[in-house]
């Protein structure tokens, strides 16, 4: 039987252990689960993560155990112990074939998260011609572009828009990472894992929305003062209200261009205005 030292302790851990798997959100309060996934590959970082936090905490458990019986039977004093060949042999056989264990399914993880899935049957339909793609439909491929303090996206068909990317639900799209300065990383824990964009390089990435919604990121990659406000938005729509909001931002943007160039041109004329109105000076 626990003795009167060691029963607070034992409570306690029991209280912390069905605390952080019985509560619910407990271990979402303390930002220690990953958010609830939408797209495949954040669906296998997911289940690595947790299957991590189970082995983990199954060691720690066991540790702790071990502990709290030893400082429970430090009162007694028992014949000394001391471990053979044996016992060594089997600690050490089974924490390599656990180890063994770990790396092999990080394998099958991360090659499981490399494979771009076809789009769905709810997708926008070949969105993009100029890739190597799944058999049955194409990705949709947007170029991320990470500058000094925000991110910028631009649609196959030249279309841009900054800070939030808007993609349809239950398509594939494909990511060409760059950063125009210097070096930052594309995150939102609900699509994926963090991805570099760095000077010079490409670096691509994917995700595939289950479902419609709009899911935050950050880049967490420090590249100066602002870093904290480079925020990155993606929110997901429908097939047919994508394709309507990427002819309304072609739209606006025609629009802004030819305003600022009307508003160049005024100034210009201005300008020569001013500059024609100005006496000259006669020569001596």
């Amino acid at each position: 039987m626990p003795g009167p030292r060691t029963r607070p302790l034992l409570l306690a851990a029991a209280l912390a252990l069905t605390a952080g798997f019985a509560l619910p959100g407990t271990a979402a309060a303390f930002q220690l689960a990953p958010d609830s996934p939408v797209s495949p590959n954040a669906d296998d970082a997911a289940i690595s993560w947790w299957v991590m936090f189970v082995l983990a905490t199954a060691i720690a458990a066991a540790l702790i155990i071990g502990l709290l019986r030893a400082v429970r039977g430090g009162d007694q004093l028992g014949p000394r112990t001391r471990g053979t060949r044996s016992i060594q042999g089997r600690v050490g056989a089974g924490l390599a074939l656990l180890a063994l264990a770990v790396f092999i399914f990080g394998i099958v993880v991360t090659e499981s998260s490399r494979q771009v899935e076809a789009t769905g049957p709810d997708g926008l339909q070949s969105a993009q011609r100029d890739v190597e793609l799944p058999e049955g439909s194409q990705p949709l491929q947007i170029k991320v572009s990470g500058q000094q303090w925000l991110w910028r996206y631009e649609y196959p068909d030249g279309t841009f828009s900054y800070y939030e990317m808007v993609v349809p639900v239950d398509t594939a799209v494909v990511l060409e990472l760059r950063s125009t300065d210097v070096h930052h990383r594309w995150w939102v824990p609900a699509l994926g894992g963090q991805f570099d964009a760095v000077p010079g390089q490409t670096n691509q990435t994917w995700f595939q929305a289950d479902e419609v919604g709009t899911y935050d990121g950050r880049s967490t990659e420090f590249s100066g003062p602002a870093t904290a406000a480079m925020r990155a938005r993606v929110r997901v729509v429908e097939a047919s209200e994508y394709e309507a909001w990427l002819e309304q931002q072609a739209t606006d943007i025609e629009a802004a261009q030819a305003n600022v160039a009307e508003t160049n041109a005024e100034t210009a004329e201005g300008d020569e205005a001013t500059a024609s109105a100005e006496p000259t000076e006669a020569p001596e």
